[in-house]
């Protein structure tokens, strides 16, 4: 087995081990799923070497850097010049509470002079590959799936339908953000560990979700010699953008969004919309019509409410004991659902959404003209 440690950290936390341990053992490459900067997440592979990129920015003078990239190189030089152990230093003690878990990794990468290295593919990639890849279907199928684990993580601890489902077959967001590209990080993490020919120390640092899966296809590739997981041309694949999908279009961006908007943090979903702005400009006639109106309609309550089909987590989320009829009521929003049959939308199902939660204020003004 190569020497390889894999940390799982939170992308928006202060969480300090992974640098930390990279300060200790000083590794030859550091592989992160998010990149320093977008030079850094252009292509899987790119490293970066922190004598080039000092001397290119801080001597050289070179001006068109990014600011991350000029932050980080500043902080790994000052804290190169701090006594060992770096890890024990004041300047990084003040250093890891201010900062989250990604930019100390790169820091404490360019302080022992590792590799740091881009293990993913690009963000634009596997957001064309979501929008692309699954069918209408699978794609609804998905914000169904996600809508309902949202749905347990908001109730209480202890409650039975709290407990998170393990991810459904067929997933779109578990085959296309997870699986893909942990096939992708296992690839590069074997790649750097056996880099030039010499086994040397690698530390892998990404998102919690992916640590399972990236640990089982790291190991799949070991035994195999490198014939498991994806192969060559699998894996080639993979770093591809397909040709966006003309069927569907407006409805499959629109859904798309949504089931973003249900997943990642706010940033990730910016990242999304940039990647995919080209498509949604050059939205004509119908597709225009077609994103707007599914727009609105997955992103209301009532359809987050009707994607969940399991009746115990219904009746639990909406306050019911087994006997609501809440779930017929929300019919309208089921039987525009791809994965029923459905377009995605409809002129009445839009009617019933903007007008059903409306309240008939007659009643109450016939009592008062009775008052009187």
């Amino acid at each position: 087995m190569p020497d390889v440690t894999v940390f799982g950290v939170s992308h928006l936390t202060n969480s300090f081990e992974a640098a930390e341990h990279i300060l200790r053992t000083k590794p030859r490459s550091v592989v992160v799923e998010t990149a320093l900067c977008k030079e850094h997440a252009a292509e899987r592979g790119t490293a970066f070497n922190f004598a080039q990129i000092f001397a290119a920015i801080h001597v050289g003078g070179q001006t068109d850097a990014d600011e991350s990239l000029k932050f980080i190189t500043r902080v790994a030089h000052q804290l190169r010049l701090e006594a060992h152990p770096l890890e024990t230093s004041p300047f990084w003690e003040n250093m890891k509470t201010q900062l989250p878990a990604e930019p100390l990794v790169y820091a404490a990468a360019f302080a022992v002079d590792a590799r740091l290295v881009f293990g993913d593919r690009p963000k634009e990639t596997t957001y064309r590959r979501l929008v692309s890849c699954p069918t209408l279907a699978e794609l609804d199928q998905t914000f169904g799936n996600q809508s309902a684990r949202n749905y347990r993580l908001l109730l209480p601890d202890g409650h039975p339908e709290a407990v998170l489902r393990p991810p459904a077959p067929g997933d779109a967001f578990e085959t296309v953000c997870i699986a893909e590209r942990d096939d992708i990080l296992a690839h590069t993490i074997r790649e750097e560990a056996a880099r030039d020919g010499a086994p040397g120390a690698v530390v892998a640092v990404m998102g919690a979700d992916h640590v399972a899966g990236v640990e089982r296809k790291l190991s799949e590739l070991v035994a195999s010699g490198g014939d498991g997981g994806a192969g060559e041309a699998e894996l080639a694949a993979l770093l591809q953008a397909p040709e966006t999908a003309a069927d569907d279009l407006g409805v499959r961006l629109a859904i798309t969004q949504r089931l973003l908007g249900l997943r990642c943090t706010e940033s990730l979903v910016a990242d999304a919309n940039a990647a995919l702005d080209a498509d949604l400009s050059a939205l004509v006639g119908d597709d225009i019509i077609a994103f707007n109106a599914t727009s609105e309609i997955y992103g209301s309550a009532r359809m987050l409410l009707a994607c969940v089909e399991d009746s115990a987590l219904l009746d639990a989320v909406i306050g019911g004991v087994h006997r609501s009829d809440f779930g017929e009521v929300l019919a309208p929003m089921r039987d525009v659902r791809p994965s029923r049959g459905g377009s995605g939308w409809s002129q009445d199902a839009l009617a019933w959404l903007r007008t059903a939660a409306g309240v008939d204020l007659s009643v109450l003004q016939g009592d008062g003209a009775r008052g009187k």
